[in-house]
């Protein structure tokens, strides 16, 4: 049976989190063609809409920069902006990096506040921590690559 990316790199960050003691996982959008999709991930306590966003591409730059971009829709704006509770978005890079944004992350880039179609890139270099920016803002701090594998769901 073939593997699509999609797959892959949904597994990917499906691996980490499940491995979490105590957690329940539940998919909500069961199709790759929109190339992300929707979880609840809860414990006893507390829920979290987990999004999953993929691409295959990396491309490289000067001085061993390497960026991932993303693309967001309208309407991927609009699901977002209509999600109750606790947010935390994986930006997966092909098979090279999963960027963990929260809620205040993507308010920071201003994704949800401009309502419109817009793209995120991440970057890194070797052992660096991940820079992201928008067409709308940019992140003034970095996220941790190890940021979903030590994430504290409580």
């Amino acid at each position: 049976m073939p593997t699509s990316k999609f797959e892959l790199y949904h597994g990917a960050v499906l691996t980490q989190v499940v491995r979490n003691p105590g957690l329940s996982l539940k998919l909500f959008e069961r199709t790759g063609e929109h190339g992300w999709s929707e979880y609840e991930v809860s414990d006893n306590h507390h829920a979290y809409c987990l999004f999953i966003k993929t691409t295959s591409q990396v491309t490289k730059g000067r001085k061993g920069r390497h960026y991932s971009n993303f693309t967001f829709s309208a309407a991927d704006v609009e699901q977002l902006r209509n999600t109750p509770g606790n947010v935390l978005f994986c930006l997966v890079c092909a098979e090279k990096e999963i960027c963990t944004l929260e809620w205040e992350d993507i308010n920071a880039l201003q994704i949800v506040r401009n309502r419109e179609a817009c793209n995120v890139c991440v970057s890194w270099t070797k052992g660096s921590e991940l820079h992201v920016k928008s067409k709308f803002a940019e992140l003034s701090y970095s996220i941790p690559r190890n940021k979903l594998r030590t994430f504290s769901w409580t």
